[in-house]
């Protein structure tokens, strides 16, 4: 399995466990899947055409992370004391689908399905996509040449036509990966492996998460995110600056 395989890529470069996303598209009872995983900043897809089960679909996101990772030579170790911020290269602005799944993680709904339209001869395809979004369907304008970039478009089309309540709060974000920092930061002191509990149960902040964090026997938690590993980063914020100051 992939999934061991990347699990084991990463500690050995000291990276944060990889981290899965799922979504579900099609009818209920023809499901297909497809995945992303993130390490270490990056994110990596599983195949376009999907898989039949989520965990066909994480294994394939993670085949893709580790054909893509282990051609990378392991970096150099940074000195004792010595601390890394992500790379300037790395890509942070959210796809479409990405940002209409936190929207309605963020507004307690169901994630988004999708359906697609086909048109055109097997050899010169062309796709539209339905997305359903708390019972209401948005449909991608125009026909594309990948069903990908036909989804994009639907969810860029439910993006701008769903209302954006101003009520929802903003939710501090963390631009450093401190989950990463923190373990670099265990190893080196040789503390045991920090251990994350993550809850969507947040009272007042509806579709958001909160997280704990125990390191050597202390337990710290962090503000609300928007995301599971926004609520982790959190956290280990909290956890990395008490073991910060008081060293």
């Amino acid at each position: 399995m992939f999934k061991s395989r990347l699990n084991e890529l990463c500690q050995q470069r000291r990276w944060a466990p990889p981290e899965y996303e799922v979504t579900r598209e099609g009818a209920d009872h023809m499901p297909l899947f497809r995945a992303t995983v993130a390490i270490n900043g990056k994110e990596f897809r599983s195949a376009e055409d999907g898989a039949w089960s989520v965990r066909e679909a994480e294994n394939l996101a993670a085949m893709a992370a580790f054909e893509r990772l282990s051609a990378v030579p392991a970096p150099l170790r940074p000195a004792p004391g010595e601390l890394i911020s992500p790379p300037a290269s790395i890509h942070l602005e959210c796809s479409p689908k990405m940002r209409l799944q936190i929207y309605c993680q963020k507004q307690g709904k169901q994630l988004p399905s999708y359906r697609p339209i086909y048109e055109g001869p097997p050899h010169l395809r062309k796709f539209k996509s339905v997305v359903m979004v708390d019972g209401q369907e948005f449909k991608s304008p125009e026909f594309c040449y990948k069903l990908k970039e036909a989804e994009a478009a639907a969810a860029k089309f439910a993006l701008a036509s769903l209302p954006q309540e101003a009520s929802v709060p903003v939710l501090k974000v963390s631009s450093l990966s401190y989950k990463n920092v923190l373990q670099e930061f265990a190893q080196k002191e040789r503390f045991p492996f920090p251990l994350y509990n993550t809850t969507s149960d947040v009272p007042d902040y509806p579709g958001a998460y909160k997280s704990t964090v125990e390191v050597k026997g202390l337990i710290f938690q962090g503000d609300p995110g928007n995301s599971k590993k926004q609520a982790e980063m959190n956290a280990a914020k909290v956890a990395f600056q008490h073991f910060k100051d008081s060293k």
